[in-house]
């Protein structure tokens, strides 16, 4: 059984992979010349992703940031390294790739939950 949140959360999550992949990989974001990670929360009953964010240290050490939020209609509700611009940048490409190129879309989604 796999995890399941709504589309619009998942597809939030792939534009933000794809605004700050590292090197590609949509795993490692870059965000203000700093490295993170996501670790993916429990299952949240209206579709909602929750993750804590860690920061990549030297030494192949990390630090936790803090819990992130993405909300089932797709919008950021925290995200603690992202600036507001940024976070509505995420959700205004994920709304407008979501209307003009949906198969995209789910390229960069897919992998991600």
């Amino acid at each position: 059984m796999g995890y399941s949140c709504s589309r619009d959360a998942a597809n939030t999550l792939g534009v933000i992979g794809k605004m700050f992949a590292t090197d590609g990989n949509p795993n490692t974001l870059t965000i203000k010349k700093q490295r993170y990670f996501l670790e993916r929360g429990s299952e949240q009953r209206d579709g909602a992703i929750t993750c804590t964010l860690y920061r990549m240290l030297p030494s192949e050490m990390c630090r936790k940031v803090g819990s992130t939020r993405i909300n089932a209609d797709g919008t950021i509700a925290r995200f603690p390294v992202m600036s507001d611009a940024e976070r509505a940048e995420a959700v205004n490409t994920m709304r407008d790739m979501s209307a003009r190129n949906p198969q995209l879309l789910h390229a960069w989604t897919c992998g991600r939950i």
